[in-house]
């Protein structure tokens, strides 16, 4: 892992997995495009996605592009709609097989 995604990667442990230690954190950094680009970060929550939890989890995200100069989408899902909801799709297959586990 590279110094940029390392940085990133203890700036998104910080901020957003500390707000459940439960929770899955996987980062899609761009293929084949500047690391400047836009970051995918996808959490996967072992509990229902509430209005709370999304307001939690967008603040954090903020908190990351600030620290970091770089503009990051955050996808929060409960764990187990994501495996059965979205296991047929190009994005599944893509988080799952490019993804960074932190």
């Amino acid at each position: 892992m590279n110094k940029v995604k390392k940085d990133i990667s203890e700036l998104i442990k910080e901020h957003i997995h500390s707000l459940n230690t439960e929770a899955e954190i996987i980062l899609l950094f761009p293929q084949g495009k500047k690391i400047h680009e836009e970051l995918q970060i996808f959490v996967f929550l072992p509990h229902k996605v509430s209005y709370s939890d999304e307001k939690q989890y967008l603040d954090s995200r903020y908190k990351v592009e600030l620290e970091s100069h770089q503009s990051v989408s955050i996808y929060i899902y409960y764990k187990e709609n994501w495996h059965k909801l979205f296991k047929n799709t190009p994005i599944y297959q893509k988080v799952q097989s490019e993804g960074i586990t932190l």
